[in-house]
């Protein structure tokens, strides 16, 4: 396999993760929303322990969304880095090269 299709392959990876970590980041906020209505519109202010396991369920959603994402960004950037890298060794070494005849 060459690097293009590999890094391109790990590049298609990483933004799959990505996507993983911001899927789970959504159901972190509906999980909050709904602990949210679930406090407002409690009729018995005794009566929390629903809303506190809704809260407590959506924390480690969000801690793994965050680092699923990140994850997933961070790679994408060095990913893009190592190319930009790659691609300035290449222009630079055609710069010191004289022309062929």
């Amino acid at each position: 396999m060459q690097s293009a299709a590999y890094d391109l392959e790990f590049r298609e990876q990483s933004g799959r993760i990505r996507d993983w970590g911001a899927g789970l980041l959504l159901l972190a906020a509906l999980m909050w929303g709904w602990c949210a209505i679930l406090l407002l519109t409690s009729k018995v202010a005794d009566d929390w322990s629903e809303a506190l396991v809704v809260l407590g369920l959506s924390v480690p959603v969000s801690v793994a969304g965050t680092a699923l994402f990140t994850i997933g960004m961070v790679s994408r950037r060095m990913s893009a880095h190592g190319q930009a890298m790659r691609d300035l060794d290449r222009l630079a070494g055609e710069a010191v090269r004289p022309p062929t005849t």
